[in-house]
């Protein structure tokens, strides 16, 4: 375990966590082999070295000592399988959840959708209305140009 690691009981505090954190990181440094040393010997120096750091990095942060105490010492009967059916319980919950997002969102885009459907729609109409004036007007110029030539020479 990770407290055979750092050579401390599981009920340590964090001052002595840290203290056999220190005293091991010393006793297992790669740097503190000799200058002969083999290859062999220097990669289970830096094994250990990591495994010393891995366990206070794990037992040195309050929530994840936590969990890893958690872990360590569920008992292996029957609390596996309450918590594989909470795990499942959640996951369903999840699950509804995502179903129910999704079919919110489908309902938000169906409604911009139709916003957007009847912005068009009102866009295409004021624009066929201003062509249907333009060509009123267009008609009455027209037409008061036949009947008083004259007006188109003033203009």
């Amino acid at each position: 375990t990770l407290y055979q690691i750092l050579g401390i009981r599981p009920s340590a505090t964090a001052e002595e966590v840290r203290r056999a954190y220190k005293q091991r990181a010393l006793e297992t440094h790669p740097d503190k082999l000799e200058p002969g040393a083999s290859n062999v010997d220097k990669e289970r120096a830096e094994r250990s070295f990591r495994e010393v750091h891995d366990a206070f990095t794990i037992l040195g942060d309050v929530e994840k000592r936590k969990a890893y105490d958690i872990r360590m010492y569920i008992p292996t009967s029957l609390s596996y399988q309450k918590a594989s059916d909470e795990v499942k319980r959640k996951m369903e919950d999840r699950a509804e959840w995502q179903r129910q997002q999704q079919e919110l969102r489908k309902a938000h885009m169906a409604q911009i959708r139709e916003q957007n459907r009847i912005a068009m729609e009102k866009a295409r109409e004021r624009r066929l209305k201003a062509v249907q004036q333009a060509a009123l007007v267009q008609n009455m110029v027209d037409e008061l140009s036949q009947l008083t030539p004259e007006w188109e020479q003033r203009k």
